[in-house]
């Protein structure tokens, strides 16, 4: 029987480590992956002492989101503008550590303290039932360890005395020990994987490795291993695995165990890690055990899947380039089956199972058709929509032309051919699906064709035929204009003066290339002016509360039969004083004509030739010949200009053009 002295120890003891995990759980915001960052910022915002929030799907834990973390992302280039009016499942880290509440506080502080320096400090969400129940804050759980740590030395002491007493039990401890740290031992052979083990019963032991913890999110030892994988695989699963296990405790030869062995699946999906599992039987004691290797491949699968998707990738576009017509035709005719042959075939039939049978073989052959033409995603699609058909052609119980005709309006053509449209349209261009075909034929032939074509009466037919020549020969002005992209970008780091990417937008305007050919070309002075004297460098646009990239853009408006073309920059503006000052000491104005110039004729003084605003000719500018040539090329097209600029936030130069 203890002794008082004992007693009391004890007690003192059961006080100072009686600190399950659910004593310090603490509570947090929570956010859906569908909530976007500026609320989760407004959050922070507001609760300084906020370390982090939790992303919950349903009742679950699906992210977490530390403070430090979502600040460096949006505090990044570009960063603000791409999370803060996104859905925080963006930010938000998708693995975070999390375990049940049952799992004591010593396993819980390895496995936190195990992590990477990233994660060192984030929060640990703790679940019940796979349901989410709160987080622990490490920095926390520290502060309040070391507090504990002076109770515990005093602890120490009194027991230091015990000890001595208890020295014959500790000799009988120490043998359990040894005998556990054997199964250990062997449990931990390799790191970084989950090992554990069980016997004919199935009941798993408690040595294994902490990485099982992670993996199954709680504690494992005394539970049956199929109750385990009974939440994530089937029933057929469990039933293949309970016979096969049962086979190989009642096998006396080691062969035969292999065999069984090889009928286990080797890969799983727990939770959201993809696990491989590796079987194998050991000697433990004298008794047969089932020892299990746990090893992670998540991202070793994303690697394989990604590069898979690359190769395919690469075969769908080869195919694309050589099957242009191929491809479009095939889209072409899945777009009409899916909008209205379907309902027709559905419509027409006299008995519904004959409808869905011809549904059923087009459905097949345009899968195999796309499959052929590498459109491996819509052939994926179509794989699973064939699915649905078979097993309705299957059931006992007739279809119905109401559910076939439910079923046909419910499909959706774009959304099944999207992905791999997406795909051809970012490494070809949306051009690609413009045409089937492509000819060359020289401009001179198709004017010919048009002088021909209006020698005929004047109708419909005539005004189709004149319409289909002239797109023959004209090209989208936002495509010539935007040919300015690279330039632009490549000018503008080379001035030190990055910008965003340049952007034509508006108005599908089709003009004759060579009209304009030389007005395009004239533009280069606009641009190279615009980097060179109107965009500030990074730290001057920080420091005037603007973004750190510059901004040209060029937006396109027709109205009748002219054309618009607007080109604006977010840069310092047109300083008129200086503009002025110029003009009057190159003798281009006199005082008193400058006196009270309005805004636009000052301005009209920088398309005058030999005038620039810099003292120093560069390669880029200088010479005052630049914008005098944009003027000449306007006025031969019979357009006009029209500039406009605040001090502080940029300049605007419109182009009013005829379209002959």
């Amino acid at each position: 029987m203890a002794s008082s002295e004992e007693q009391d120890l004890d007690l003192e003891v059961e006080s100072a480590e009686d600190q399950s995990i659910g004593n310090l759980v603490e509570q947090t915001r929570i956010f859906t992956p569908t909530d976007l960052g500026g609320e989760v910022h407004a959050f922070f915002s507001e609760h300084d002492s906020a370390e982090g929030v939790v992303i919950i799907d349903g009742q679950s834990p699906a992210g977490l989101v530390m403070r430090n973390d979502f600040y460096q992302k949006i505090g990044s280039l570009f960063g603000r503008d791409l999370f803060i009016n996104r859905p925080i499942q963006l930010i938000m880290n998708p693995h975070p550590l999390v375990v049940d509440v049952s799992v004591d506080i010593a396993t819980i502080s390895i496995i936190a303290m195990n992590r990477g320096s990233e994660q060192l400090y984030d929060l640990v969400v703790i679940t019940e039932q796979e349901k989410y129940l709160g987080v622990v804050s490490v920095k926390r759980f520290m502060i309040d360890l070391s507090k504990k740590q002076g109770v515990q030395i005093n602890l120490l002491q009194k027991q230091k005395e015990i000890l001595r007493l208890a020295n014959e039990a500790e000799i009988r401890q120490r043998k359990q020990i040894e005998e556990k740290s054997d199964s250990i031992k062997n449990l931990m052979d390799n790191a970084g994987q989950g090992f554990l083990s069980f016997g004919q019963d199935l009941t798993v032991s408690e040595e294994y490795s902490l990485e099982c913890v992670q993996i199954y999110r709680m504690q494992i030892g005394g539970k049956s291993f199929l109750e385990l994988m009974a939440k994530h695989v089937t029933p057929e699963v469990i039933q293949i695995m309970s016979q096969v296990f049962e086979s190989v405790f009642a096998s006396e030869k080691s062969m035969r165990e292999k065999v069984y062995i090889s009928l286990l699946p080797k890969e799983f999906t727990i939770y959201d890690k993809i696990v491989n599992i590796e079987f194998k039987t050991i000697k433990h004691g004298g008794l047969k055990k089932m020892m299990l290797i746990l090893t992670d491949i998540t991202e070793k699968k994303k690697l394989e899947a990604r590069m898979t998707q690359e190769r395919n990738n690469v075969k769908m576009v080869a195919k694309a380039l050589t099957k242009q017509g191929d491809v479009n035709l095939a889209i072409e005719e899945f777009r009409g089956f899916i909008q209205g042959e379907a309902k027709t075939f559905i419509d027409a039939a006299s008995d519904p199972q004959a409808a869905l049978a011809e549904i059923f073989r087009q459905v097949h052959t345009f899968k195999g058709d796309f499959a052929q033409l590498g459109l491996y995603n819509t052939a994926a699609s179509l794989h699973v929509l064939e699915d649905k058909l078979a097993a309705m052609s299957a059931r006992a119980e007739a279809v119905s032309r109401e559910e076939l005709a439910q079923m046909a309006a419910g499909w959706d053509a774009q959304a099944l051919l999207q992905e791999d449209v997406n795909i051809l349209t970012d490494i070809l261009g949306k051009s690609f699906f413009e045409k089937d075909e492509r000819f060359q034929v020289s401009a001179e032939t198709v004017l010919d064709i048009e002088a021909q074509a209006r020698s005929l009466p004047d109708s419909p037919e005539r005004a189709g035929i004149l319409a289909s020549l002239r797109r023959l020969r004209l090209r989208p002005l936002t495509d010539i204009v935007a040919e300015y992209r690279d330039y632009l970008q490549t000018l503008a780091e080379r001035l030190g003066k990055p910008i965003e990417p340049f952007h034509v937008t508006g108005d599908d305007v089709l003009v004759e290339k060579e009209a304009y050919q030389k007005f395009i070309k004239s533009l280069v002075h606009v641009f190279r002016n615009m980097i060179d004297h109107g965009i500030e460098t990074p730290e001057e646009r920080l420091a005037a509360g603007k973004r750190e990239l510059g901004l040209i853009q060029c937006k396109i408006k027709q109205t009748g039969d002219e054309v618009t073309l607007a080109v604006s920059d977010d840069g310092r503006g047109i300083d008129a004083a200086k503009v002025l000052r110029v003009a009057q000491s190159k003798g281009l104005l006199s005082p008193e004509q400058g006196k009270d110039m309005p805004a636009e004729d000052v301005y009209g003084l920088l398309f005058m030739d030999s005038f620039s605003t810099k003292e120093e000719v560069s390669a880029l500018s200088g010479r005052g010949v630049g914008l005098s040539a944009v003027k000449a090329e306007v006025q031969r097209l019979g357009g006009d200009i029209e500039v406009s600029s605040k001090p502080g936030q940029g300049s605007k130069f419109k182009f009013r053009l005829p379209l002959s």
